[in-house]
C-alpha cells in the first residue's frame, strides 16, 4: 500500500491540512487536491455514506465525509483497496481524538 497523501478538506474543496508520505512536488499535490471536488461532483451524492472512493488514471482518492469536512487519502492505483479503507478508518478515528469535535 502506498499512501501518497492524507488531507482534510472543506466540503468546498479547500485543503485545511495535507501531509505527503512520498516525494511529490507542491504543484502535483495541489493539482491532485484541486481535482478531488470535481471528481466527486457535489456533496449530496456522498451524504450518509460511511466512506467511498474515486479512481483516476493514476491515483485513487479514498475519502470519508466528516461533518463539514472530507477526510481524504490519495493512494496509487496498485494499492489494496481494503487496506486503503482500513487506513482511512484508522485516520478517521484519530482526527476527532486529536483535534476535538
Amino acid at each position: 500500500m502506498v499512501v501518497l497523501s492524507a488531507a482534510i478538506l472543506t466540503k468546498a474543496g479547500k485543503p485545511l491540512l495535507a501531509r505527503q508520505f512520498v516525494e511529490l512536488s507542491r504543484i502535483r499535490i495541489e493539482g491532485l487536491l484541486a481535482a478531488f471536488p470535481k471528481l466527486i461532483g457535489g456533496e449530496t451524492k456522498v451524504e450518509g455514506k460511511q466512506h467511498t472512493y474515486v479512481e483516476t488514471e493514476n491515483v485513487r482518492y479514498v475519502y470519508q465525509p466528516m461533518e463539514a469536512l472530507y477526510l481524504l487519502l490519495i493512494t496509487n492505483r496498485l494499492s489494496n483497496i481494503m487496506e486503503d479503507l482500513e487506513t482511512l478508518r484508522l485516520v478517521a478515528k484519530l482526527v476527532p481524538e486529536d483535534c476535538g469535535t
